[in-house]
């Protein structure tokens, strides 16, 4: 038996999704399995709703990599408990929009203010972060 057709046969078929298509594989199984077109890859079936949420999730306005970066120290500099309920919004004209999403938190935020916005701005000094805007959530 030939060793490259040996090879492709017990190769199991790719996903067409995720990788080129072997053509090599499909002429063996095209003549093995008497198919005239290729199969369609199988789908899982994912309702409307999950669907609609990954499309509205892009729609997000573009995030800057400052924010990003902040994003993901925001737990470490306001704490674990703060962090779930507020995040960094946006960095515009060098004012730090922070999102919450409970009048109790934003009081919290609000007490130490001052003391965040030194850490903002000893850790992250090219940000040039000046003052801190605080804007509740609707959620």
């Amino acid at each position: 038996m030939n060793q490259s057709l040996f090879v492709a046969q017990s190769m199991p078929m790719e996903d067409p999704r995720n990788s080129t298509p072997n053509r090599a594989r499909w002429n063996i199984d095209k003549v093995r399995f008497h198919l005239d077109t290729r199969p369609a890859p199988n789908r899982e079936i994912r309702g409307i709703q999950e669907i609609l949420r990954d499309v509205m999730e892009g729609l997000e306005t573009p995030q800057s990599d400052n924010i990003l970066i902040l994003r993901d120290a925001w737990p470490e500099l306001v704490g674990p408990q703060i962090a779930s309920h507020s995040q960094p919004l946006s960095l515009e004209y060098f004012a730090l929009r922070i999102g919450v999403d409970h009048p109790g938190w934003m009081h919290e935020l609000k007490r130490t203010e001052r003391l965040l916005l030194q850490q903002l701005q000893c850790r992250y000094p090219d940000l040039r972060i000046r003052k801190l805007q605080l804007q509740l959530l609707h959620r």
